[in-house]
């Protein structure tokens, strides 16, 4: 039973291993903090996480590669402020500064926008949810057979009130012997 934790705990720390995608961003001259945007190379349409560490402020962040400007959140790790932003889908192929802003300060970091270059390695995706595929060939099959009707009803009443009466009586005869 052990065997699929193990072996996710395995996979993932392989992917993580082979595929390194964050990036940490140099902090601007005179700033108060640091942003990590992850991954640095991302393709239109795809999402970047944004990390900050800021002392003042609500953080925003924007990008010319944003479709809308990102705003911050604190992080679940304590001192850190989180944000998502998507790339624009229709954003050129070449490197974008991100600017987040801290209270009076800029911080700045970079991605970088790569359109159709399959030598960039994808992150493993797991499916988290059943594949909505339909039944292919057995639809016509169950289009021609008919459900259950009432007396497949009555039988099912019939065992439920047989098994209920097992159960009954065998709980009494052990109160008997006891």
């Amino acid at each position: 039973m052990r065997l699929i934790p193990i072996t996710l705990c395995a996979v993932t720390a392989a992917t993580a291993a082979l595929f390194p995608t964050a990036a940490i961003a140099a902090p601007a001259e005179g700033a108060s903090g640091s942003v990590t945007v992850s991954p640095s190379v991302l393709a239109p349409g795809e999402e970047v996480d944004l990390r900050v560490s800021c002392k003042s402020g609500k953080p925003y962040g924007r990008s010319d590669a944003f479709d809308s400007q990102a705003a911050f959140s604190p992080a679940a790790d304590r001192g850190s402020m989180y944000a998502e932003a998507t790339i624009r889908s229709d954003a050129q192929s070449r490197d974008y500064t991100v600017q987040v802003m801290c209270g009076r300060t800029v911080v700045t970091g970079t991605i970088t926008v790569v359109r159709q270059n399959h030598d960039r390695p994808r992150p493993l995706v797991i499916p988290t949810a059943p594949v909505h595929a339909g039944g292919g060939a057995t639809a016509t099959v169950a289009a021609q057979e008919s459900g259950p009707d009432s007396r497949h009803t009555v039988i099912g009443l019939v065992l439920a009130g047989i098994a209920a009466v097992a159960v009954a009586g065998r709980s009494v005869r052990r109160r008997r012997s006891s």
